[in-house]
């Protein structure tokens, strides 16, 4: 794959497609301009550790993942989280702000929340969405922590089917990998955010 970059971020090739990703600098001001909470940006920080780390993982076991592509949706997939906003409702806002300029990263916010994870099909897809259920503000969690904390914090009830999902791809994702996914914070850096 061979990309360039240029004023507007990385052109990539996802197969024979072109796309347009932004620049993790470009990433960072898309969240500012957006009026995302700090907190938030550093929960999208910390995903995107994660998300990283494991879309690497993948490619060096030889998955067809476009990693550069995982690294700009893992920092932007909370852009529709604004100050003043109600979280619910977030990957639309995200993916209409994103749609027009980068429809694959539009498409990655789109399902990344949990009541959409059946409709996550690829790699890029399911790991943005696994990564945002392990990574809180500024540590990774293991899925049954965040899971609770989300209950506890939120108020939220997480339905059994989505639960489910989000274990079998952490199965497919860690089965790949030849990791233990209650480990995956030994091996991500979360002390520096920026």
């Amino acid at each position: 794959m061979r990309k360039r970059k240029t004023a507007l971020g990385i052109t990539g090739k996802c197969g024979n497609i072109k796309m347009n990703i932004p620049t993790r600098e470009e990433c960072l001001e898309l969240l500012k301009e957006n009026k995302v909470p700090e907190e938030i940006q550093n929960h999208c920080k910390t995903v995107n550790k994660i998300a990283v780390f494991l879309a690497k993982k993948l490619k060096e076991k030889g998955v067809d993942i476009n990693v550069e592509l995982v690294d700009a949706a893992s920092l932007l997939h909370d852009v529709g989280k604004r100050e003043g906003e109600p979280a619910k409702g977030h990957s639309e806002r995200g993916y209409e702000l994103l749609k027009d300029k980068y429809p694959e990263i539009a498409q990655i916010i789109m399902v990344h929340a949990f009541f959409r994870i059946d409709q996550a099909k690829t790699w890029e897809e399911k790991i943005v969405n696994y990564a945002d259920k392990r990574g809180h503000e500024k540590k990774v969690m293991t899925l049954k922590e965040r899971m609770e904390d989300w209950q506890e914090r939120l108020n939220m009830t997480i339905e059994e089917k989505f639960k489910k999902a989000e274990y079998e791809i952490e199965k497919q994702i860690f089965g790949i990998i030849g990791i233990e996914p209650d480990t995956l914070g030994e091996y991500i850096e979360t002390s520096n955010m920026s």
